[in-house]
């Protein structure tokens, strides 16, 4: 079960990475004892089909003095610990470009450094059906320069109605990169008609119920093909008439608002907006 996504930066190459809090309640039904201030929980981390060992923590600070402050849930492992040594292998371009900005910065100064756009790199965190276990998905920069240049020759449509069989298959036309992708988006998409309880954001009706048939698609706001942006945050779930209606019509999406303006000047807001907040 896909969980979130993460811009690859010099904390996650060398010593753990914070999860955002609005992810934070999803963690503690995962680990329980997390959900407690201060406690430390040793989990692995399952990259390429190889378990690493890492800590989920719940950091220890003195909330009398911050309080008030949320809790700071993270990752944590060792410099040289091989999860972290695995991350600077597949992360290399992230990691020689971090390295590089810290020798020619000047003495004192602490600035974070951010990776230019083109050059960045993301992992995508997964729960597991096993305790304690999370898988970790990764795109490179090499393999986000491929699917730039591949995905220009695909539709919308065609992209979001990818099937897991034909991803499976190498002589299907479709690049390594574009295939890799997909199955990310899958995840993303299927945890959020889960999330959802396979209902359409738009009704909250679930289509198909009275038939036992679960009936909903994931759809970017964003067309995928344009924006290469495959975060929950620009995917939702519609039923499939409206999913067609999106495609035909093209309204636009009001991030503010959460609706959808059509040409003829209909809006159609979401009902379901949990995931969007």
């Amino acid at each position: 079960m896909f969980i979130y996504s993460k811009i690859v930066d010099k904390s996650l190459l060398w010593d753990g990475f914070s999860i955002p809090m609005q992810y934070h309640k999803i963690f503690h039904m995962l680990v329980p004892a997390i959900s407690e201030h201060g406690e430390n929980v040793n989990v692995k981390i399952l990259i390429d089909g190889d378990f690493y060992d890492a800590q989920l923590k719940n950091i220890a600070f003195d909330q009398d003095t911050w309080e008030g402050h949320g809790d700071i849930i993270q990752f944590r492992y060792t410099p040289q610990s091989p999860l972290s040594k695995k991350l600077r292998e597949i992360f290399s371009i992230s990691n020689q470009y971090i390295q590089q900005e810290r020798a020619n910065r000047q003495p004192g100064d602490r600035r974070r450094i951010i990776v230019p756009e083109e050059l960045q790199e993301f992992i995508y965190i997964n729960a597991t059906a096993q305790s304690n276990v999370f898988a970790l998905d990764y795109v490179t920069c090499n393999e986000e320069q491929a699917l730039r240049h591949d995905i220009k020759s695909i539709s919308e449509d065609v992209f979001e109605t990818l099937s897991i069989d034909s991803l499976k298959d190498e002589h299907t036309g479709f690049s390594q990169a574009v295939r890799k992708v997909r199955k990310l988006d899958k995840s993303i998409g299927d945890t959020l008609k889960k999330f959802y309880d396979y209902r359409c954001q738009l009704t909250g009706e679930k289509i198909g119920d009275q038939y036992n048939a679960h009936v909903v698609e994931a759809h970017h706001i964003v067309p995928f093909t344009e924006s290469l942006n495959n975060d929950a945050s620009n995917i939702i779930i519609v039923n499939p008439t409206f999913h067609r209606i999106i495609h035909k019509a093209k309204p636009e999406f009001d991030n503010t608002t959460l609706s959808f303006k059509f040409p003829n000047g209909v809006v159609e807001k979401l009902t379901l907006t949990d995931h969007l907040k």
